[in-house]
């Protein structure tokens, strides 16, 4: 049987529900909320069960979600983006570009919250941005700003290359899931631990 290289292998779901863990020993731990398992490139990971899983749009995203209201729809989608080893940019690049798509208050430009640390032996480095996103791929926005989103952007460095995490939507709807959106990226690990 043929193997199918590892960037565009589609991630494993594994179905099964555990209780989130704490991923760094210093942090308090979470309030247990139900998960689902995720392999792909040799890591593992849990998403919360609440956010709907739907096929990848791109071989570029690894994992891909869904988040609904009631009557609203969908309100903020998460993205998992892998372009191989040694491929997507390096954190800075990708704030840089992220930056280049908001517009802030009077036609400013946006000035992103940026955090880095460590977890389970990879460095994160996690930005937040706020305005009229202007959603696209490459430099520069593509298409019409639509107002009062957020971006919540996470890279992380893996060992098989960088990792991009995205969440993106109404600001209130990221700014309810911005926790269970962290724990997704500090629950990112080796399979081997």
């Amino acid at each position: 049987m043929p193997r199918i290289p590892a960037h565009i292998a589609l991630p494993i779901l594994i179905l099964a529900i555990s209780p989130a863990e704490p991923a760094l020993a210093e942090e308090p731990a979470p309030s247990v909320q139900a998960t689902v398992k995720l392999a792909f490139i040799g890591l593992e990971a849990h998403a919360p069960a609440a956010w709907t899983m739907v096929p990848p749009a791109t071989d570029k995203r690894l994992a891909q979600f869904k988040i609904t209201a009631p009557g609203e729809g969908m309100t903020a989608e998460v993205i998992v983006y892998y372009f191989g080893k040694g491929e997507g940019g390096t954190a800075e690049a990708n704030i840089e570009r992220w930056q280049g798509q908001f517009i802030g208050a009077e036609n400013r430009p946006v000035t992103p919250a940026v955090n880095r640390f460590q977890s389970n032996g990879m460095t994160v480095t996690t930005a937040e941005l706020h305005g009229a996103y202007a959603r696209g791929i490459g430099v520069g926005p593509v298409g019409v700003p639509k107002p009062g989103q957020t971006l919540l952007a996470a890279v992380v460095e893996t060992p098989e290359g960088n990792l991009i995490i995205q969440l993106h939507g109404k600001a209130a709807s990221v700014n309810a899931q911005k926790e269970a959106f962290l724990a997704f990226v500090r629950s990112i690990r080796s399979e081997s631990i």
